[in-house]
């Protein structure tokens, strides 16, 4: 009798620090969530000044091409997919690319601090140091993987890829 009274407590015991373990899990992932998509004002990038001319693309000879951008304080998941293709510019003025393997375009989710600018007519992407990365019409290969953060953005598409901040070709 005294054994199984132990069994029991010492099951009772257990039940409880998993309750505890769990409650505090779930505590600590609810945290990691937010209720909009939308970066805290200081953390929206600024636009880079440009030397020289700024008008947009060819598409959108008025208006520079535009991005969708992750906050600079979000995370990274460094997902491991790669996404090979084309940099394009879409009829809604966005930076994407157009795969290699689909006739159609896949909006990008870039890192903090990269921006679009236009040269010569055409749409170039830098990365969060200032280099350039790749030209409007430039083969790339984006590591990365989908996403749905951005899904209200004016650039989302059917499909998102959120691009690691470290490309794979450069």
């Amino acid at each position: 009798m005294a054994e199984q009274l132990d069994t029991r407590t010492r099951r009772t015991a257990h039940r409880g620090v998993a309750a505890v373990a769990g409650i505090l899990l779930l505590a600590g992932v609810s945290g990691c969530g937010s209720l909009t998509d939308e970066p805290p004002a200081d953390q929206i990038p600024k636009t880079v000044p440009v030397k020289g001319k700024t008008t947009g693309t060819a598409k959108n000879p008025e208006t520079p091409p535009r991005m969708i951008l992750r906050g600079k304080d979000d995370p990274t998941a460094g997902l491991q997919a790669l996404l090979p293709g084309t940099l394009v510019v879409t009829d809604k003025n966005c930076v994407a690319v157009k795969p290699e393997t689909d006739g159609g375009t896949v909006a990008l989710n870039w890192g903090y601090g990269w921006t679009a600018r236009v040269e010569d007519g055409k749409a170039v992407v830098y990365d969060a140091r200032g280099k350039v990365f790749a030209r409007e019409g430039d083969k790339v290969s984006l590591g990365g993987g989908t996403s749905s953060r951005f899904a209200d953005h004016p650039c989302a598409g059917r499909s998102m890829f959120a691009v690691n901040n470290a490309p794979t070709d450069k």
